[in-house]
């Protein structure tokens, strides 16, 4: 496996000199899966805690290349946002030994053969294992916006709902549409309770909290 960072600390990574505190100063957003590509993105973005530096990554992807092997272990039901996007540890480890899960190893790069895992807070683990693993960083400024989890529902729920049907005359630009496509791909991203079963009774209760007293 060739990869352009090291591991340090198990809870960071290292590229050119600059550390990045994957634990602490970045929230995992989510992955993206191309099988015909074998390819597998995880995004980061810089939290908005204000322990943060201001002059620290706006977000960061890193590219698994050439994937031969994923295995996800699905998170405690119970976690909540803080433990979804929150990385735990990461490790290089053999992928001789697949069975075990639940350990590390202090190692700044990959011996032959071996897998990459991320621990996170909620109890998810993803293992790969594949030719090559690229960190790309960014430095543009983004918009940190603050929503509550309620106008989040409500607005996830309404661009999903406007984005299935054509509506052509509405937009002055393709911009326009294509923004709305991509804010409801991040809010899909961070929102767990639109796959819940009781779904329906979940988005009620956010628009109630939100709506306007008579």
């Amino acid at each position: 496996m060739k990869v352009n960072f090291d591991i340090k600390d198990n809870h960071a990574i290292e590229i050119a000199g600059r550390h990045i505190d994957l634990h602490n100063n970045f929230d995992f957003v989510g992955f993206d899966y191309n099988v015909a590509d074998r390819e597998i993105k995880l995004h980061w973005r810089k939290s908005g805690g204000d322990w943060v530096d201001k002059n620290e990554f706006s977000s960061l992807v890193l590219t698994h290349k050439g994937v031969t092997f994923l295995k996800v272990i699905e998170q405690d039901e119970k976690s909540t946002y803080e433990d979804d996007s929150c990385l735990g540890e990461i490790t290089f480890f053999p992928s001789t030994t697949r069975e075990i899960n639940d350990n590390i190893i202090s190692q700044t790069k990959p011996n032959d053969g071996d897998d990459i895992l991320y621990f996170f807070e909620n109890g998810q683990l993803i293992r790969i294992h594949c030719k090559e693993i690229e960190l790309i960083v960014n430095t543009d400024k983004l918009l940190n916006l603050t929503i509550s989890k309620d106008e989040a529902l409500v607005l996830f729920d309404f661009l999903a709902r406007f984005n299935e049907v054509e509506r052509q005359e509405v937009f002055e630009d393709q911009a326009e549409q294509k923004t709305l496509w991509i804010l409801e791909g991040q809010l899909e991203k961070q929102l767990v309770e639109p796959f819940k079963p009781d779904y329906e009774n979940i988005i009620k209760e956010a628009r109630n909290k939100i709506r306007d007293e008579e």
